[in-house]
């Protein structure tokens, strides 16, 4: 961790949801969907976006969960697959304040007042031992312990892009969770660099989720358009190229 990271991480304060929102104004899940989520101070994008991508399927959401909804004690259970087996993680529902912006330091839903986010990155810290541990990774060591099932990871470069966008189809038809991560110095065919992922509103070095996969026409050429569907945990810096908003 940087210094000046670490020096604004410690001018955070422990907050409990009802000291933000106030008694009851708050919630467990209310409508669970991949937009809730916003990333933080923590360099956990990795994580988020594979929250962000299990969020399609709500049902598997709520699986994790062993508390199913809020408590005066602030206490709730989560099972996470951890080496091979499944764990019961308990934490509260103290999180990281940033006083400053008045808003959770770390993960928070983006416009409504749910806690799940909050909850299950906190659990996530608490295997590895800090939020500071969790910062850095790759999607597939976080959709593991999400849900317990194997993982497939491919470097674009090492697969022609049809044979990519074939097994992107049949997974996203199949239901499979699938995310991605933008990363200029991973491909050299492309030979991008950090400054053309950013002119096409892209992050470098930073996951996202993969959330549908869509094959339209060009009614101008009557050309088929091959369509990724992404999104940054962030909740902003959308893709400004073809296509683009």
């Amino acid at each position: 961790m940087s210094h000046a990271l670490k020096k604004k991480w410690n001018t955070y304060v422990w907050k409990r949801p009802k000291d933000v929102y106030g008694e009851g104004d708050f919630c467990l899940f209310d409508k669970i969907d991949p937009s809730d989520i916003s990333q933080g101070s923590c360099g956990d994008c990795y994580f988020l976006a594979s929250l962000s991508s299990l969020a399609e399927f709500p049902n598997r959401i709520q699986s994790i969960f062993l508390t199913k909804s809020l408590n005066d004690a602030g206490c709730y259970a989560v099972e996470l697959t951890i080496n091979g087996e499944k764990r019961t993680v308990v934490v509260d529902d103290r999180f990281p304040y940033d006083q400053q912006k008045e808003d959770w330091a770390m993960s928070r839903t983006s416009k409504s007042r749910e806690i799940w986010v909050l909850i299950l990155e906190k659990a996530f810290a608490k295997v590895f031992g800090s939020y500071q541990r969790i910062e850095s990774g790759n999607t597939s060591e976080a959709l593991y312990p999400l849900t317990g099932c194997p993982t497939k990871f491919f470097l674009h470069r090492s697969i022609d892009p049809p044979t990519l966008y074939s097994y992107i189809k049949r997974s996203n038809a199949a239901g499979y969770v699938m995310a991605t991560a933008c990363v200029s110095k991973a491909n050299e065919k492309m030979n991008s660099s950090p400054a053309d992922m950013k002119a096409e509103g892209l992050v470098d070095n930073h996951a996202y989720s993969l959330l549908s996969i869509k094959t339209v026409t060009d009614h101008k050429t009557r050309e088929e358009v091959k369509l990724l569907q992404l999104r940054n945990p962030y909740g902003f810096r959308e893709w400004k190229g073809d296509w683009s908003d």
